[in-house]
């Protein structure tokens, strides 16, 4: 579970390469995810400002069947801001 911690910055983005456009992301969380006019995903607002954004961003990803969706999450200070699936 992620905490509340305010140090924390995430960001969400879709692979263009990997997305098929099943609209998974879109049906889980119409405020983070729609999809383009070619059927494609993209992230509504890319920088995630809550905890909860941030929690439902990573249940989004992890149920991506094609694994395009992609969370990065590090200190908002710096840190790795490696990217999670």
């Amino acid at each position: 579970m992620i905490s509340g911690d305010r140090e924390t910055e995430a960001t969400v983005h879709v692979d263009p390469r990997l997305c098929r456009g099943t609209g998974l992301c879109q049906a889980m969380s119409p405020a983070l995810f729609r999809l383009t006019a070619a059927g494609h995903a993209v992230a509504v607002e890319a920088r995630l400002t809550g905890p909860e954004e941030l929690e439902t961003a990573r249940s989004v990803a992890d149920c991506c069947p094609m694994g395009a969706v992609e969370l990065t999450v590090g200190p908002a200070t710096g840190g790795s801001g490696r990217p999670e699936r």
